[in-house]
């Protein structure tokens, strides 16, 4: 990409290598100089061409030879566990302990290696779930919102995918869970990286799916399928399974364990469970257990799962050898269904709710833990987001990160690993469908728009707003007039990503399969590295 200049490794992970900023204050003025000024948009991207040049780099690909391969041996297993809708005041190693639903064997995780508590995420299922798996900002995969079941769209096949990256690193590759990022021809697990997958599209199924005049569909199912097989449908899934799936997708992932822990090359495990998307229904074994109600009852068998599958890696002689990671994918949905609003789970001390921008909903809990390289114990409030674990995991397994498309995530493994103290990035782009809603940066955060509940309505305001979140985590105390100067921090943010679109469009939603982005190089695969990604690409173009 021709620049003004070679932006600095700083400036390609989004940090000013510059002075900090004098924070310079303005008076409020209503004069009509003063509201161009502060008009949300040109507030936002009224910055120099030069400025937006040199900033560019924190959404350039990343390139292939950053990441040394490491030797077959010597690279860890991944187990990553993703929760649905799991808020931040949840588990108890985040809340102080002072629910009556102690979770013990997740805290265990962080106890053990790192506490996340600035971990950002989408705005609802489907666009965190693409950021986990391809490292790129949802939009650019044309993914802005949760899809319906069954629905057309989700992860384009020409995205490349952290199963698909690892699977060309030599990894075995399976998913055990939670999908929602497509169910058409091309777009499930195992059309995407994945050697083997048992699971369901998305939960919100259960309420009709086998009621009288309701027909049928695949969707409705939970399906299995390896590489390259047709999937079966193995069980609908209704409210009866919803308490029994999680408990189905553990023992796939513990017999996994167990069939891959002795095999010549790691393994990446990715196990999406169905706690806790509404309805919260624990297995039987686990009803009323709680004082807390079925929401409790539900986050003492996921506890009780998560510590099987430690178990699992410890009985194969191989958790000093594994990558652990346990993270949420959305704040609480508290709507009233099967399971009444009040019993789905808590923000912590954030405010929102999945399908808004709020803390509440993209801050959630997150840990890692990695035996010998990842220091136990340590707790640190630095901005990472879910774009940050694809480049962060090739580094760990000798993977090559794409370089034909923009990627977001940035290399955070100094970090983790206690090399550095600080987070490779500073802020993040936080959208909704289309919209850019707010940008986030350090602990300032400016929205454009408001929508305070998923089932809300726009507010449409004329300027931006601005939140200190060190002292106001509610975001409900606009500090804009006094601090004007924080939209010329984060106004490069934006308009670097406006000007890499220019130059990578984004995809559109629901895009065709054959229809593939016109840029990038003629054989993306060799480009990229992913080389088991050629085969599919060729099979969408014909």
């Amino acid at each position: 990409m021709t620049e003004a200049r070679e932006a600095t490794q700083e400036e390609r992970n989004g940090k000013d290598s510059r002075q900090p900023h004098t924070m310079r204050r303005t008076v409020p003025n209503t004069s009509g100089s003063a509201a161009r000024l502060l008009d949300r948009r040109r507030f936002l991207l009224g910055c120099t061409t030069l400025a937006a040049a040199s900033w560019l780099g924190g959404v350039v690909p990343l390139q292939a030879a950053q990441v040394q391969p490491r030797p077959a041996q010597s690279r860890p297993n991944i187990l990553f566990i993703l929760s649905d809708n799991v808020g931040y005041g949840v588990l108890s190693s985040y809340n102080g302990g002072t629910s009556d639903t102690p979770t013990p064997r997740i805290d265990s995780i962080g106890a053990e290696g790192l506490r996340l508590t600035n971990f950002n995420v989408e705005n609802q299922c489907t666009p965190s779930r693409a950021a986990i798996l391809t490292g790129r900002l949802p939009i650019r995969s044309g993914i802005g919102k949760a899809i319906a079941a069954g629905a057309p769209g989700g992860l384009h096949p020409w995205e490349i995918t952290l199963a698909e990256m690892l699977g060309d690193a030599g990894y075995r590759t399976a998913m055990f869970g939670k999908w929602h990022l497509g169910a058409g021809q091309g777009r499930l697990p195992t059309d995407q990286g994945f050697d083997e997958w048992f699971g369901w599209e998305t939960t919100d199924i259960i309420y009709w799916s086998g009621n009288p005049g309701m027909p049928l569909k695949d969707v409705d199912y939970i399906r299995e399928a390896k590489k390259g097989e047709t999937p079966r449908n193995v069980q609908l899934y209704d409210e009866a399974t919803r308490r029994l799936v999680d408990r189905m997708v553990t023992d796939h992932a513990v017999d996994c364990i167990a069939r891959n822990a002795r095999g010549d090359n790691p393994f990446f495990l990715y196990v999406p469970f169905a706690f806790a998307h509404h309805p919260a229904l624990a297995h039987p074994d686990f009803k009323g257990k709680s004082p807390a109600g079925e929401f409790g009852d539900s986050l003492l068998e996921h506890d009780h799962n998560v510590g099987r599958l430690l178990d699992a890696l410890t009985a194969a002689g191989i958790a000093q050898n594994t990558v652990v990671i346990w993270a949420s994918d959305n704040g609480p949905s508290p709507l009233p269904t099967v399971t009444p609003w009040w019993t789905i789970g808590d923000a912590g001390p954030w405010r929102g709710e999945i399908g808004t921008v709020l803390e509440g909903n993209i801050r959630t809990s997150c840990l890692v833990r990695w035996p010998e390289h990842i220091p136990g114990g340590r707790t640190s409030n630095q901005i990472v987001s879910a774009v940050d674990l694809f480049p962060t995991l090739a580094r760990i397994a000798g993977g090559k990160v794409p370089t034909d498309r923009p990627i977001d995530g940035v290399d955070q493994l100094d970090f983790f690993t206690g090399r550095q103290e600080t987070s490779n990035r500073e802020h993040v782009l936080l959208f909704l469908g289309e919209k850019l809603m707010a940008v986030k940066w350090r602990n300032y955060k400016i929205h454009l728009q408001g929508l305070d509940r998923v089932d809300g309505v726009f507010e449409d305001w004329s300027f931006p707003r601005a939140f200190n979140l060190a002292s106001d985590p509610k975001e409900r105390w606009n500090i804009i007039w006094q601090n004007t100067w924080i939209g010329e921090r984060v106004g490069p943010f934006v308009a670097a990503y406006q000007a890499s679109v220019k130059k990578y469009p984004n995809l559109a939603a629901g895009q065709p399969n054959n229809r593939l982005p016109r840029y990038g190089r003629k054989d993306p695969a060799a480009e990229t590295g992913a080389e088991g990604v050629q085969h599919k690409l060729e099979s969408i173009r014909q």
